[in-house]
């Protein structure tokens, strides 16, 4: 699990708009650049589940399930190359059967089956919009307010020793 700090920016129902920088660690991530940019620099934007009740101005704790962010991953990258090489690869198999050129069965069936899981990947994204699965998580909250009051000034005075 990936946990990263940030800041509430603004409240809506059971969610949070969450600002945060970019960390050294976002350099690595293979989503940087799926993340909202506010003003191109360096600060993120995006709705985390709120179930510790934070607040406009809160800094909170985030969690970031990393199970799932490769599961994403997979299916946004890999996934669709997958389908489209073994379309090619069964156009370019069975095209002679059905009297097509090789070359235009395997590229063929390898775009319409990457087409076909281009479709699968958008479906399954509205269903997950429609769940907190993928979304981060709120954990703790440290709330905004007053700084703490300066500790009292001592009014005893140092031990004099008699002369």
């Amino acid at each position: 699990m990936a946990k990263e700090t940030a800041i509430v920016v603004s409240l809506s129902g059971e969610y949070a708009l969450v600002r945060t920088e970019r960390t050294a660690g976002c350099a690595a991530c293979s989503e940087r650049n799926l993340c909202n940019s506010l003003g191109g620099g360096k600060d993120m934007a995006f709705l985390a589940v709120n179930p510790v009740g934070a607040k406009e101005g809160d800094t909170v704790l985030l969690d970031f399930k990393s199970l799932r962010l490769l599961q994403l991953s997979f299916l946004l990258y890999l996934f669709p190359i997958i389908v489209l090489v073994a379309g090619a690869a069964i156009g370019d198999a069975f095209a002679p059967s059905y009297g097509i050129d090789r070359s235009a069965g395997a590229a063929g069936l390898g775009f319409a089956a990457f087409f076909i899981a281009i479709g699968v990947i958008l479906l399954m994204e509205r269903r997950a919009k429609k769940t907190d699965k993928y979304k981060p998580v709120i954990l703790a909250v440290k709330r905004a307010g007053p700084p703490p009051a300066p500790p009292e000034e001592c009014e005893h005075r140092p031990h004099q020793t008699p002369s």
